[in-house]
């Protein structure tokens, strides 16, 4: 296909495969702009239903105006391909960005606020996404997301999905559809259509995969792997802290009609949150002495200074607890980044620890010498890779630099 004309579109280079096809980077002859061309497979244009259904949600989609949407520009078929035209955009996928151990909870929260903000937005159009997971999300170097295919996830023939939910080959022969079946809902897997509600099941299983590295449901085979999620639990949810364990939890519920009703509530649910935080006091929770406090009493002037005098050695009191308390948490944080920082360098210990690595100080990652990004990120700096090992930045290609 390379340097093939479709349309006015010429196709320039090879950069993705998917279950639903093959995309190119190309360019727009009439308006000269680089374009993403996704020549869909056979499968979703042999079939005249599927392909009358490709067309009405294109045009659905290609009305999705939203900052972390990438748009959809053209759709058309010449020379026996079928292939959809969409905004290039120039990035990593999300799920190379995804280092063993998970992401930090802040980044988790940041790159959820804007999944969910995109998502919620096609959802009050009416587009359902249908194949949200870390192939199909797109960060910039700037650390924005973009959101890819949307629509297009609906077009797995029914007979397909039987084929491969009911196969007990492992799971790397299972054909197209296993790269998507760990982020199907339950309910999709019995037969339903995608729908809302399975969406957000698949934001869960995309938070759960960001925040610990690893998906919360997982098989040998296809087959096991179907009955897995329709039938288990997500794994060690409860090493996780809250918010995250308890929204995690509500986005994963097995009845559709439990989960949260937009994927705005997810975000909301974790913005402005931090890990361990405590639940904000009641109004009702309040000490009935706070009450009677509000009514005039009188009391001798000894027992109004005895009254100063107590509460003054209980705020002393209190202040010296809590000085106490900081140093321990202290100690146990810097412990725990200690920790954090020697796991990083074991698991780099094959690096080079004095070349010269750009540190994206956006997505906090560096690049290694040769790499697409490496001085190119709008915020950034050179460190040795020691240096960014020191500081908690991570091998943005999952492996340390040579």
């Amino acid at each position: 296909m390379i340097s093939k004309t479709l349309a006015h579109y010429e196709i320039e280079d090879r950069i993705g495969e998917g279950g639903s096809g093959v995309v190119y980077r190309g360019r727009d002859l009439r308006l000269e702009r680089p374009v993403a061309i996704k020549v869909l497979a056979d499968a979703l244009r042999d079939d005249e239903l599927a392909w009358a259904r490709l067309l009405r949600e294109a045009r659905l989609a290609s009305q999705l105006n939203h900052p972390h949407i990438a748009a959809i520009y053209d759709l058309g078929e010449e020379d026996d391909c079928a292939y959809i035209v969409m905004e290039y955009v120039e990035g990593l996928p999300l799920a190379d960005l995804i280092p063993e151990g998970g992401m930090p909870f802040e980044q988790v929260k940041r790159y959820a606020a804007q999944i969910s903000d995109a998502l919620d937005f096609a959802h009050q159009q009416g587009v359902i996404h249908g194949d949200l997971k870390g192939s199909n999300i797109v960060v910039t170097s700037e650390g924005n997301i973009k959101l890819l295919d949307f629509g297009l996830g609906r077009r797995i023939p029914r007979n397909g999905m039987a084929e491969v939910t009911n196969s007990h080959l492992p799971l790397a022969e299972g054909g197209t559809t296993a790269g998507t079946l760990p982020y199907l809902a339950p309910e999709v897997l019995r037969g339903d259509p995608t729908s809302l509600p399975s969406d957000v099941w698949a934001l869960g299983v995309l938070l759960y995969q960001m925040a610990t590295g690893e998906l919360p449901f997982r098989g040998a085979t296809p087959f096991e792997l179907s009955v897995e999620i329709m039938t288990g639990t997500p794994r060690d949810m409860e090493k996780l802290p809250e918010p995250l364990q308890s929204t995690l939890r509500a986005c994963m519920a097995m009845n559709p009609r439990e989960r949260p009703a937009r994927p705005r509530d997810v975000a909301s649910a974790l913005a402005g949150l931090a890990l361990g935080s405590s639940p904000a006091p009641r109004m009702n929770d309040a000490p009935e002495s706070a009450n009677a406090a509000d009514q005039p009493t009188m009391l001798p002037a000894a027992g109004r200074w005895r009254k100063w005098w107590v509460a003054g050695a209980a705020m002393v009191l209190i202040g010296l607890l809590a000085g106490f308390y900081a140093r321990h948490v202290w100690v146990l944080w810097h412990a725990a980044q200690q920790v954090s920082q020697s796991d990083v360098l074991k698991n780099s210990a094959t690096g080079n620890p004095s070349v010269k690595v750009w540190v994206n100080t956006d997505s906090g990652t560096y690049h290694c010498p040769g790499a697409r990004w490496y001085g190119k990120t709008r915020n950034g700096e050179y460190l040795t890779q020691k240096e960014a090992q020191e500081k908690g930045f991570r091998p943005a290609a999952s492996r340390a630099c040579l």
